[in-house]
């Protein structure tokens, strides 16, 4: 998952509409590691917590985006 983050920031997001797709996205494909989370498995867990990490800094450019147009 983090590596589809990474790889992900070349994506040109011009408008709120592409930002909006982009995390939608994003939290859509944590699905499996918080359906392993909840059966007890630890490193999913643990995936999941950096994932959402990350996901805080694309929403912070996301707001910061808002702001500038």
């Amino acid at each position: 998952m983090s590596d589809q983050l990474e790889q992900s920031e070349e994506i040109l997001l011009e408008s709120t509409k592409d930002y909006f797709n982009y995390l939608k996205t994003i939290v859509d494909s944590l699905e499996s590691d918080v359906l392993k989370s909840e059966k007890g498995n630890k490193a999913a867990g643990v995936r999941l917590r950096k994932s959402l990490r990350v996901i805080k800094g694309h929403v912070g450019d996301f707001v910061k985006f808002t702001l500038a147009k």
